[in-house]
């Protein structure tokens, strides 16, 4: 599932429109439908303000359903 798709899910969720989503973030509709839609990838800014306008934090892996935030990789033992 792309970013796009993932934000679609979350702003029907909330049974937010597009519209309601340009009000709270000063993005145009056609600009939050392009990302929906998958036409274009917006950056970090834009998805902190997306983030807001829907009321979730900003965690890159909630956006991608089914992956889960990189954990440390533990260091490989050391050979004695």
């Amino acid at each position: 599932m792309i970013i796009g798709d993932r934000l679609r899910d979350m702003r029907e969720q909330k049974k937010l429109s597009q519209g309601d989503i340009e009000k709270r973030t000063g993005l145009l509709r056609c600009y939050i439908s392009r990302v929906e839609n998958g036409h274009t990838v917006p950056a970090i800014e834009t998805l902190e303000k997306l983030a807001r306008a829907l009321e979730v934090p900003l965690y890159l892996g909630q956006l991608r359903q089914g992956c889960t935030l990189p954990q440390q990789a533990s260091p490989p033992p050391k050979q004695v």
